[in-house]
């Protein structure tokens, strides 16, 4: 938090705080960008997408949301796995929705402005030697570019 203050009277200070500066001013994810994977699943992250990533530490999780994949930086995963946590793991209907989560994401990181995905992910996504990226602001998703134009996107 950065604050400044102006002593306005004797009595009286005007005081403006700023919260999370960097953090108001950061564009999340944004855009569409083409991409490709190369033999081992690793794909070069997009240079706006990557000083997004920096930001927040390059430690991700990577979920298959059937026909796509979400990349969750470790903040917003922290988020979604709060809401997550409002479902009753004794309750049948709650407990598939929590099992098809979990199972189908796994740890990740960006290294050297890459990201590997696992094969497992990349099957059930379809993806081959192509993606297409597509920013959701706090997350982004990676679609093959067959189910990507089927969906509607340009």
């Amino acid at each position: 938090m950065i604050g400044l203050c102006l002593k306005v009277s004797k009595n009286v200070n005007l005081c403006h705080f700023l919260f999370n500066l960097q953090e108001d001013l950061m564009s999340g994810f944004l855009g569409t960008y083409n991409i490709s994977l190369d033999e081992k699943g690793r794909f070069n992250v997009p240079a706006k997408f990557r000083g997004t990533i920096e930001q927040s530490g390059p430690q991700l999780v990577v979920c298959a949301m059937d026909p796509f994949l979400v990349i969750f930086p470790q903040k917003e995963w922290a988020e979604n796995e709060q809401k997550m946590n409002d479902l009753n793991a004794f309750n049948k209907e709650d407990r598939a929705r929590l099992r098809e989560f979990y199972s189908r994401a796994t740890d990740c990181e960006m290294k050297s402005g890459k990201i590997l995905l696992p094969l497992s992910l990349r099957d059930i996504a379809g993806l081959k030697k192509e993606a297409v990226l597509v920013g959701m602001s706090k997350t982004f998703e990676i679609w093959s570019p067959q189910r990507w134009e089927k969906q509607g996107g340009k």
